[in-house]
Order: structure tokens, then C-alpha cells, then sequence
């Protein structure tokens, strides 16, 4: 049984892990390297328009920001906090960006 979270904010970390598994399904490699802030706009668009199709993600992605609220360092942190819980991840400082690495399994 899944409990679904009640608060945006929960609901988004919820959509955060629907999208990383998307992504990590649908790809070849090993590890994938991924912006932070990239994977956060993946998921609010995922969750405004209730998908995890990653080509309608794709193209969406110019048009739709997620709100000033949600993008700053304390849902990052939990986004971070949230991604080492669930999946093997490193986490490292590249050229002023926060990026995620993934490895598959």
C-alpha cells in the first residue's frame, strides 16, 4: 500500500521519485549525472501536469517554473535528503551547480 503525502511539498519529493525512477528505467548507462535544479523543474512539471512521460517533461520545461517558494536551499536539502534514502546516489559541487549522480544497479 502507498501512502501518498498530503503537503505540496510532499507531494512534490513524491513526484521527485516517480521522475528519477523514470529516468533511471529508461536509460542505458551506468550513472547518470543530473542538475538539481533540473530534476526539481522535472518534478513540478510532473506533478502540475500529472505525468512522467519524459518527453512531455522535456518540452515543457521552458514554459513552466516552479514557484520561488520551492527552490531554495531548504527543499534542496530535503530533495538531497530524500534522494540518499531512496536511491544510490552521490552528491557533488560542480562549477557553482548542485549535481546528482546516479547509479544504477
Amino acid at each position: 500500500m502507498i501512502v501518498l503525502p498530503r503537503d505540496e511539498n510532499g507531494k512534490l519529493l513524491y513526484h521527485v521519485k516517480l521522475v528519477v525512477q523514470e529516468i533511471l528505467k529508461n536509460t542505458r548507462s551506468r550513472q547518470i549525472s543530473i542538475k538539481l535544479r533540473t530534476l526539481l523543474r522535472y518534478a513540478y512539471i510532473s506533478y502540475k501536469r500529472n505525468t512522467t512521460d519524459l518527453n512531455i517533461i522535456r518540452g515543457l520545461v521552458p514554459r513552466i517554473r516552479p514557484p520561488a517558494k520551492l527552490s531554495n536551499q531548504y527543499f534542496y536539502r530535503e530533495m538531497e535528503n530524500m534522494l540518499r534514502r531512496n536511491f544510490r546516489v552521490t552528491i557533488e559541487r560542480r562549477r557553482q551547480f548542485k549535481y546528482v549522480t546516479f547509479y544504477r544497479e
